[in-house]
């Protein structure tokens, strides 16, 4: 069974909430939780979509347990993070709980 957790060490976690809490004041639009975890919604503004694109790559790395997919349709970039089993599923649910549409 996968562990459902995050690997970052304290000053790696402070220096990525600055990179999420800045994209999401620039372009931030919804948090949807969904049956396996959450949508995020932020407007296609400049650097929006290669900035999601690498926090989510850089999500996949210490927090495995989840999904991490970006989609970009006319003037939106969404981000879907899913977990794998209930416990997974919980723990996504749990996540970007400051951002609220």
């Amino acid at each position: 069974m996968q562990q459902v957790a995050c690997n970052l060490e304290a000053g790696q976690m402070a220096e990525r909430r600055r990179r999420w809490d800045e994209l999401a004041g620039r372009s931030f639009v919804e948090r949807l939780e969904t049956a396996d975890g959450l949508r995020l919604v932020f407007r296609q503004d400049d650097g929006v979509e290669a900035e999601l694109r690498e926090l989510a790559r850089l999500e996949r790395e210490c927090c495995a347990f989840a999904t991490w997919v970006v989609s970009a349709a006319d003037d939106e970039v969404q981000l879907e993070v899913n977990g794998r089993g209930t416990e997974a599923v919980a723990a996504v649910h749990g996540m970007f709980l400051n951002r609220r549409g």
